[in-house]
């Protein structure tokens, strides 16, 4: 049996549905034409009728303007009053005084209490490597073995607050600043 080629062979031709007739066209809608001419004209009548009111002005014409503000009376001034306070300013003489502020003396900074002293250590290694040096302390407390991770001394607060600030941005949380005496 031979292999049909169905791509050469022509297509087959539909027969054409037969043409509908066309709706007749509608007429002119003469009525909705009306209505809408006479809703514009009636809002442009509005609007002249609003300007001819003196209700928007341009300022051509200020004898059309109504008087809406009423002006208020004012008071004379009083007669029997006198200032002195420009005197009393003018020779007004202030005593300032200035206290010495107190060096409220080194600042430590604790980071740290941890029980094991390799934790401790890492957390020097990473104070480290943000450009500080630091210290762990070995201390006996009541509870047992604490190792305290801790910076400075500092002379001022500020310095310390600097210190933590660059700590924190290296994402080393938790330091806090203690009076040292």
């Amino acid at each position: 049996m031979k292999n049909k080629d169905y791509v050469s062979q022509p297509k087959q031709k539909r027969p054409k549905p037969p043409k509908e007739s066309t709706p007749p066209k509608r007429p002119f809608p003469i009525i909705k034409a009306i209505i809408v001419l006479s809703l514009v004209a009636g809002f442009g009548y509005f609007l002249l009728n609003i300007k001819d009111d003196g209700l928007i002005t341009d300022g051509a014409n200020p004898e059309t303007k109504p008087d809406v503000v009423k002006k208020q009376a004012v008071p004379p001034p009083p007669e029997d009053e006198t200032w002195t306070f420009i005197e009393e300013l003018e020779n007004k003489k202030v005593k300032v005084t200035a206290d010495e502020l107190e060096d409220k003396g080194p600042f430590l900074m604790q980071c740290a209490s941890l029980r094991h002293s390799d934790q401790a250590e890492s957390l020097k290694a990473k104070i480290a490597f943000a450009g500080f040096e630091s210290q762990v302390k070995r201390v006996e407390g009541s509870s047992g073995v604490w190792y305290k991770v801790i910076l400075g001394p500092f002379d001022r607060k500020r310095d310390a607050e600097k210190t933590r600030h660059v700590l924190k941005s290296n994402n080393i949380n938790y330091c806090e600043i203690w009076l040292w005496r």
